[in-house]
């Protein structure tokens, strides 16, 4: 029976599990809404859908969570709107399952699926961008994932990209978690008199006049804070998901432009990075954290 993985990546508003083969073929899935009540139902949904994905080729689960996740413990530290502060998710769920648990921060197993399988094949340093309900980021470099020390790296949500945008949770103004995420997109097209950033995406692509300005709004403070990780990191591609990417060049193309203002020196570079959308979707989170806990079980024997 081929080698398979579960993984899950947990949302702020829903949770996919996936099933996958080694080469990231995805087999089953299943899509349900975040239980956000507690660290005991977020533990039941856990083991539940990794009890209806496993079969008898399942070698690992691995598990994406947003916020600090301490990867050499696999505990939640921390994670916005989810009251589970300092949540021991891989021991408690390898406990419950009886199989290996690779836990890490969702918008790194985004960038791990992307590097291997998506739009950042054949690119070595890879900075990945997920602009969905916040903003983060994930950065392969040299062929390999960038964790830091404690598993705390790619937090760059409350980077500083636009003087005049919104107030974040923070408390302090134009925070890219609130700026430049698909939720920026939904608090300028509610101000602007849309339902929702879907409906503004709609109607800016009929050319909407009001529409194309909330994306260009958006799309100008992600280039500012794509353009500050570029001069740090120098990646040769920049990959933009999450759902504010559903908009496609209608966000990216601000992007690109605010970004090739902004970088240091952006004339005497011999090439920047291009800006492009994500090739995964939503599956992204859940099928690079089941790679990962391939990657983790083959180096453990």
């Amino acid at each position: 029976m081929p080698a398979e993985a579960v993984g899950v990546d947990v949302g702020g508003t829903k949770t996919l599990a996936v099933r996958i083969r080694t080469d990231g073929t995805i087999m089953e899935r299943i899509q349900v809404p975040t239980p956000r009540t507690g660290s005991a139902d977020l533990l039941a949904l856990l083991t539940s859908l990794i009890d209806r994905l496993r079969t008898p080729g399942t070698l690992a689960v691995g598990v994406a969570l947003p916020g600090l996740v301490e990867t050499t413990t696999g505990s939640l530290r921390h994670a916005p709107g989810f009251p589970c502060d300092d949540l021991p998710v891989r021991a408690l769920l390898e406990e419950a399952v009886g199989l290996p648990v690779h836990v890490d921060n969702d918008a790194r197993a985004a960038t791990w699926a992307e590097h291997r399988t998506g739009a950042g094949r054949g690119h070595r340093d890879t900075l990945v961008i997920t602009a969905g309900t916040g903003w983060g980021c994930g950065v392969v470099i040299d062929g390999n994932l960038l964790r830091g020390s404690q598993g705390f790296a790619g937090e760059v949500g409350h980077l500083h990209v636009d003087p005049g945008g919104p107030t974040c949770y923070c408390g302090r103004q134009g925070c890219a978690e609130v700026s430049a995420s698909g939720s920026a997109i939904s608090h300028h097209a509610r101000a602007a008199g849309y339902p929702d950033g879907e409906a503004v995406t709609r109607a800016a692509r009929s050319g909407d006049p009001g529409a194309l300005a909330v994306l260009n709004t958006v799309g100008t403070a992600l280039g500012h804070g794509a353009a500050a990780l570029v001069d740090l990191l120098d990646p040769a591609i920049v990959i933009v998901g999450g759902g504010g990417a559903d908009a496609g060049d209608l966000l990216l193309a601000p992007a690109r432009t605010a970004m090739h203002t902004a970088l240091t020196a952006s004339r005497r570079r011999p090439g920047i990075p291009p800006v492009v959308a994500a090739a995964l979707g939503t599956d992204a989170g859940a099928t690079g954290i089941a790679l990962l806990s391939l990657d983790q079980a083959a180096a453990h024997g």
